[in-house]
């Protein structure tokens, strides 16, 4: 079987610094392909790759075994994939429902009305949230939010960047088990993470990226016994990770 995602030999640079260095990974349809590691192992470079917003400098990137090198972010977007930045990508001074109006590639026919009944069916809490600026919603809420609207545009990939950053372990646990239920929806996600506990509870493979190579990859259960290893500090434990709002 073709892997939806793949990698093969990519390599970035960030102007004359090479900060990937032959990354090999693959992802079937329907999987979550976890990637940890430290700061500045060249995670957030490689989902901007993925997404078309960062041209590889070597390497190929295909997407249902096509070729997606130089292809446009925005021909991505419409062949399904979907990123999910870092620091969630909401609009804080529109309301829940403006900023699930703003999706930009909803299926032809959607109403504004079914957009907001897709989004509370799987998100209920926003429903009770709808007319709330986002920027005032918990750290977890603009999560969900910004998951919200990305599956609007029934994505066939979803690219998430540091799904658990300032949240608290149990908003984290709630998000995962999110994506793990849009995974069984035939969803392929990529999801790049620092703290690997919640992750790799919900993941179907995992790999470990230390300084734009790939340190380790394989089943999640034999990536949480090789992180110590694998870089300074591996994941620390759920009562030492950073403290957040609910």
């Amino acid at each position: 079987m073709t892997p939806l995602v793949e990698l093969r030999g990519v390599r970035a640079r960030h102007g004359r610094v090479e900060v990937l260095h032959g990354v090999d990974l693959a992802v079937d349809a329907g999987q979550v392909l976890a990637v940890l590691g430290p700061n500045g192992a060249g995670k957030t470079t490689l989902l901007r790759v993925l997404a078309g917003l960062h041209p590889p400098s070597g390497g190929e990137v295909l997407l249902g075994g096509r070729r997606a090198n130089g292809a446009d972010p925005v021909d991505l977007a419409r062949r399904g994939l979907c990123l999910i930045p870092e620091g969630r990508g909401v609009f804080p001074s529109l309301t829940v429902r403006e900023n699930l109006w703003m999706t930009t590639h909803r299926p032809a026919g959607l109403s504004r009305a079914e957009v907001e009944e897709r989004a509370v069916a799987r998100f209920p809490r926003l429903g009770q949230r709808l007319r709330q600026p986002a920027g005032t919603m918990s750290g977890g809420e603009q999560q969900m939010l910004a998951l919200a609207r990305a599956l609007v545009c029934e994505p066939a990939v979803l690219l998430l960047d540091e799904l658990s950053m300032g949240l608290a372990p149990l908003v984290v646990a709630e998000l995962y088990a999110s994506v793990r239920a849009i995974a069984a929806d035939d969803v392929t996600i990529v999801v790049v993470e620092q703290f690997a506990a919640a992750v790799l509870e919900v993941a179907d493979t995992a790999a470990v990226l230390v300084e734009g190579r790939v340190a380790a990859a394989g089943p999640p259960a034999d990536i949480a016994g090789q992180l110590s290893g694998a870089y300074l500090g591996g994941a620390p434990p759920a009562d030492h990770r950073p403290a957040g709002t609910t």
